[in-house]
């Protein structure tokens, strides 16, 4: 069997309990532009930038914004954002994250983690979580973002592991498309219905373990040990 030697992780919906601060400052937005936001669009939206969020709360709205007015649409969300998780604390990972990346720790696993936040570090040395990674892609390095598999890629390169030797878990639609376009193994986390389409779908963050992984693994003849 081929051996997995990284597990790459998406952050928001995954290690953190932060998508509800993403729709309340996604929905700051959308209001400011006089449309509504529903917490199903916010999903669909987990993943992308914050520049494309924003992108396409606007192409939605109709509304044509100056260059000078969209930069401060995304600088209020952010500012708006920072406020959220600077409040963050441990309690604040998803419910058996913390336990899963232990248990990964423990077998000498490499993590990673590819988000398309450019405060990820900032949410994981909230949750007290950053120092179990050995990276954290900077996206604003990255020249394309969700759904394209640059950020994976990325995140493999790091730690010079091939992306056929790679665990990628992700909870949104974008994220999921990107993996999709790598030979990383898949594992889609949530509710958002285009997560079937992953190697291995799980509806909640509580079902994710060695042994669950393990054995979507061994289907494929791959194992992470």
């Amino acid at each position: 069997m081929k051996s997995i030697k990284a597990v790459i992780f998406d952050m928001d919906g995954v290690i953190s309990n932060t998508v509800h601060l993403h729709y309340h400052v996604n929905k700051k937005v959308a209001d400011r532009l006089g449309i509504s936001f529903s917490e199903e669009w916010n999903q669909k939206l987990q993943g992308l930038s914050r520049r494309a969020t924003v992108q396409a709360i606007v192409d939605k709205s109709g509304v044509n914004l100056s260059d000078d007015e969209f930069e401060q649409c995304c600088e209020t969300k952010n500012s708006h954002y920072i406020e959220l998780i600077n409040q963050l604390t441990d309690k604040d990972a998803k419910p058996g994250i913390r336990s899963f990346i232990e248990d990964l720790r423990g077998i000498g696993m490499t993590m990673v983690v590819a988000s398309a936040s450019q405060n990820a570090s900032r949410v994981l040395s909230r949750l007290q979580l950053l120092d179990y990674f050995s990276g954290v892609v900077d996206v604003t390095k990255l020249t394309r973002g969700k759904p394209d598999p640059e950020i994976f890629l990325k995140a493999a390169e790091m730690v010079d592991v091939s992306p056929s030797e790679c665990v990628a878990i992700e909870d949104g639609e974008a994220g999921l498309t990107g993996i999709l376009q790598t030979e990383m193994f898949s594992v889609g986390v949530g509710s958002e219905p285009s997560l079937i389409r992953a190697d291995l779908t799980l509806s909640q963050t509580e079902e994710l373990t060695v042994e669950v992984l393990e054995k979507a693994l061994n289907k494929q003849e791959k194992t992470l040990f």
